[in-house]
């Protein structure tokens, strides 16, 4: 009975298996992993990264998203096994790429879409443009239309922050993306987390930023503005997380999905 039970939270526990396709969407081969079964009327995830990272950033969510759900990231072009191409898309470009893809790969709508960083600002821009499709968002420290402008006001430059595994192939026009979500700014009625970093940076850096506090003030400022956007908003701080936060707290992301599958999935 004992070995049974055992056999039993092991198998609730393992990952999904997750499948690796390579689909022509629009003319570009994207790289797109898929994990989990989906039910009937249920949502499927879409994770979509921040610049410069690959799908592979979200290896720390995916497992366990997919023993409820199921969940999709992918990697844009230029980006880790998807196709180099010469041509740099602004956000409005990549939420057109990734609505090709999704078709391309059979998954249809509904989607909860989680972003990162400029990811948030892409599946801001898809749900705008494909209202229909967006049943939920989750928003992981988030890059906001005005944060530019914002971070600006400081006497120093917000210093560059390139994680480990960006790739200079990857050009995002920060400047255009901006203007795309401020043209038509998002706002709809559906459940909507905003996750925002508790940390400025999760390791200190050798020389101290006196702007610290600062900048995480205002970058914190930007997001509980962006949960003014649904009637649902929250915001949740991960208060141990750096900018990386499904890095450093995965089961805060984890938790702020579940939950928002939980408020939309219909009552048995």
């Amino acid at each position: 009975m004992m070995a049974v039970l055992a056999l039993t939270a092991a198998l609730a526990t393992a990952d999904a298996v997750r499948v690796d396709r390579t689909i022509d969407a629009a003319g570009v081969t994207l790289h797109i992993v898929c994990a989990g079964e989906r039910q009937p009327r249920a949502p499927l995830v879409v994770l979509e990264a921040g610049a410069g990272n690959s799908a592979a950033t979200w290896n720390d969510v995916i497992g366990p998203i997919a023993q409820s759900a199921r969940v999709c990231a992918y990697d844009r072009q230029n980006l880790g096994s998807s196709q180099k191409v010469d041509a740099q898309l602004s956000g409005a470009g990549h939420a057109a790429a990734l609505h090709a893809l999704l078709a391309a790969a059979h998954e249809p709508p509904p989607y909860v879409m989680a972003g990162h960083s400029y990811g948030g600002m892409i599946v801001r821009l898809f749900a705008t443009n494909y209202p229909g499709e967006v049943a939920a968002i989750v928003l992981v420290d988030s890059s906001h239309e005005e944060q530019v402008a914002r971070f600006s006001i400081l006497p120093a430059p917000l210093p560059a922050a390139v994680p480990a595994d960006t790739s200079p192939r990857e050009r995002v026009d920060i400047v255009a993306t901006s203007a795309e979500l401020a043209a038509a700014p998002w706002r709809a009625d559906m459940p909507l987390i905003v996750l925002s970093r508790g940390l400025w940076l999760k390791v200190p850096p050798a020389v101290p930023d006196p702007l610290a506090y600062a900048r995480l003030g205002i970058w914190q400022d930007l997001h509980r503005e962006l949960a003014t956007r649904s009637p649902a908003g929250e915001v949740v701080v991960a208060t141990k997380s750096g900018h990386y936060i499904q890095n450093d707290e995965p089961q805060i992301v984890i938790d702020a999905i579940q939950r928002t599958i939980r408020r939309i999935s219909p009552q048995s």
